[in-house]
């Protein structure tokens, strides 16, 4: 008796688990952005027929959200873009100046998304020095520190030598 009964509701069961599945999912997808969903969601982009699936669902979401984007994206995926640096610049070149706002704009977004976006510690410093990506708290701290101890420095420096002059001889010429 009972154990027919546990395969008449057999669908319920399947039901039940699918719905834990979407909760789960659903609140890891809220969690810092869905930074644990990604994961997750580049996985099942991976098997054939849901990735497609998957694929259709999220270009018709953008072109509702976002049409500038959508084309530009669908521009640049055309021209082979996506994995080639050169062929980025090139497409980039093609694209209206509409689209590359919007494309300009979301990747803006999803390198602040994702922290500092470079990985590479020596391609972030020299970033840094181009002026073109933002210290994190921790470097700022640190050139805070830096500068407070040069000025302190300086300060020692003009208390041991008020007059501003070099120690040594005065009007001593050298290489001679």
């Amino acid at each position: 008796m009972i154990a027919s009964m546990f395969w008449y509701l057999t669908p319920l069961w399947v039901l039940l688990f699918i719905t834990v599945l979407l909760g789960i999912f659903a609140g890891l997808s809220r969690i810092k952005g869905g930074r644990y969903a990604r994961p997750i969601v580049a996985g099942m982009m991976k098997v054939p027929l849901l990735g497609r699936g998957l694929r259709k669902v999220s270009e018709s979401a953008l072109e509702r959200s976002n049409p500038l984007l959508s084309s530009a994206m669908k521009k640049l995926e055309r021209a082979g873009a996506m994995r080639d640096p050169q062929r980025m610049q090139k497409a980039l070149s093609l694209l209206s100046s509409a689209e590359r706002r919007a494309w300009m704009e979301a990747a803006d977004q999803q390198q602040q998304s994702t922290g500092s976006g470079v990985s590479n510690r020596q391609i972030r410093r020299q970033m840094e020095r181009q002026g073109l990506q933002q210290k994190s708290a921790k470097e700022k701290a640190k050139d805070k520190r830096k500068a407070k101890k040069k000025k302190k420095g300086e300060k020692e420096e003009e208390r041991r030598n008020p007059h501003g002059r070099k120690r040594g001889k005065p009007n001593r010429r050298r290489g001679r």
